[in-house]
């Protein structure tokens, strides 16, 4: 059975749609594209797509992995070109390229960080010495205490095992927007939110918000991108 890698664009149009929509916006790109698509079994099969991490609504996505499973061999230029015409403005495949069984297991497995690039607003008066410093003083932190609410109730987690790096990329004192750059975990082992970290940083730049993000890329275990064969789309 053919297995495909895809990494597709969410864009800033479609931003606000969650995961349950993206899922139903390929399953009918699919669909009108004809591609020869595997159905799961069971009494409700669906078609076999699978994301290698949901992507949080509200935040666009530069590279986004999805693994199809095909029945029959079709080319990968092929079904990014089918794919790009039946997809709505906002989604848009940028690369494409085979994959076996044992690499899509490994990819599901060891994709466990994502870079991310958020712009936030700062305080009047904010400059890139000060970001730096703000910066420095919380990866410096040996913990991190983070309090989650899920369903009405508290959770105590300590973030430090899930901040990988954090920097400014880029500091507009115009407009006082700042992009800052980091490496959090993401999966099953442990994941943390750009909005978790920006929280944090607050405590020593209070007044600094969030307020666009975008996942740039998955990473394995050692921060290093997931290398595997790619065409990529123009």
């Amino acid at each position: 059975m053919p297995k495909i890698l895809l990494q597709f664009e969410k864009g800033e149009s479609v931003r606000w749609l969650g995961h349950l929509d993206i899922l139903r916006t390929f399953e009918r790109a699919i669909r009108r594209a004809r591609l020869p698509i595997a159905f799961t079994a069971g009494f409700n099969p669906r078609e076999r797509l699978t994301f290698v991490s949901a992507l949080g609504t509200g935040i666009t996505g530069e590279s986004e992995p999805l693994i199809i499973d095909l029945i029959e061999e079709v080319t990968c230029s092929d079904v990014a070109e089918r794919l790009n015409s039946a997809l709505p403005p906002g989604f848009r495949i940028r690369g494409c390229g085979t994959i076996t069984d044992d690499e899509a297991k490994a990819l599901l497995k060891d994709s466990t960080q994502a870079l991310y690039a958020t712009i936030c607003s700062c305080p009047t008066g904010t400059n890139s010495e000060m970001l730096n410093a703000a910066i420095n003083k919380l990866v410096a932190l040996p913990s991190l205490p983070l309090e989650r609410q899920r369903e009405g109730r508290t959770k105590q987690l300590d973030a430090r095992p899930y901040l990988y790096s954090l920097s400014l990329e880029e500091f507009n004192a115009d407009t006082n927007r700042a992009v800052i750059k980091m490496t959090v975990g993401q999966g099953e082992s442990g994941n943390l939110k750009p909005t978790e970290v920006i929280s944090l940083l607050s405590q020593f730049l209070p007044g600094i918000k969030p307020r666009r993000t975008v996942r740039r890329m998955m990473l394995d275990s050692n921060s290093q991108p997931i290398s595997l064969r790619m065409e990529f789309v123009n």
